[in-house]
């Protein structure tokens, strides 16, 4: 075999041996569930999981209008990195004055602040199913 070929094929079984090698991510959990307010399906929202360990990425979900969340990472995609979490909820609907028109919240403020809320998540590997029940 010549030293180029003996080189081309080194180089392949290189390539093939490290697929799936490297950093595969943190550790995801499938997060979802419902959010209520007042006893109520929120209909419109956004659902946030700040993770309290540095490094890892925010997972957000959209609130669906029977209440329930899917969360998902903008760079990993589906899930929440596994471990504890901070979580901020906002819901606002349009005034009905049309476009640019006044924004109404339809859960207090605090619920908007991930050092305020007081809601917390603990995710686990699998599957997770967590309810958040807002009150006033």
């Amino acid at each position: 075999m010549s030293h180029s070929k003996m080189i081309a094929s080194l180089f392949a079984a290189a390539v093939f041996a490290c697929i799936g090698c490297g950093p595969s991510g943190p550790e995801m959990g499938h997060v979802f569930g419902t959010v209520t307010y007042e006893g109520k399906p929120l209909p419109t929202g956004t659902v946030s999981f700040v993770p309290e360990k540095e490094g890892l990425p925010m997972a957000y979900a959209q609130i669906q209008a029977d209440g329930t969340y899917e969360a998902s990472t903008k760079s990993l995609g589906r899930g929440v990195p596994v471990g504890s979490h901070r979580v901020m909820i906002t819901a606002m609907t349009d005034g009905g004055s049309g476009e640019g028109g006044n924004l109404i919240q339809l859960i207090p403020t605090r619920y908007g602040g991930d050092r305020m809320s007081g809601l917390t998540a603990e995710v686990q590997e699998g599957e997770n199913k967590i309810d958040f029940l807002l009150e006033k």
